[in-house]
């Protein structure tokens, strides 16, 4: 394990870690509005891997990152870009849940509720895991 620091190259690392984050958002997004539903559950857990690798770089800094204004502009675009994709897709929920009642749909699949799920933590969760 390295000890802290908050060397120009830390920060390098950080931005590259956060702008990979922010490439599987943007995958996220089009995911969503294409209602492909493995690519969603792919892209979570990809999502899930990235932000550890986030957080275990953020660990190593001794001043908040934050206070690089590139890398606080990141965060903030990050935080914005994950709350509008929560939204598409509890609205893209509603729209399957209004058609099912309607009949107009089969019997979700299990990942289905899978999505849901970490979704709706993720909707309803106001603190940001990046600050």
């Amino acid at each position: 394990m390295s000890t802290p620091s908050d060397s120009p190259e830390d920060f390098e690392k950080l931005l590259t870690l956060l702008e990979v984050h922010e490439n599987l958002l943007h995958a996220e997004t089009q995911a969503i509005a294409a209602k492909h539903l493995d690519t969603i559950e792919s892209i979570l857990s990809k999502k899930e891997e990235s932000m550890r690798s986030v957080l275990e770089v953020k660990k190593q800094f001794n001043i908040n990152p934050r206070t690089d204004i590139k890398v606080d502009q990141l965060i903030d675009q990050l935080v914005k870009l994950q709350k509008r994709n929560a939204e598409s897709f509890k609205k893209l929920i509603e729209h399957q849940s209004s058609k099912q009642k309607n009949g107009e749909l089969e019997i979700p699949k299990p990942i289905d509720f899978r999505l849901k799920k970490a979704y709706s933590k993720s909707i309803f969760e106001t603190s940001s895991r990046l600050n």
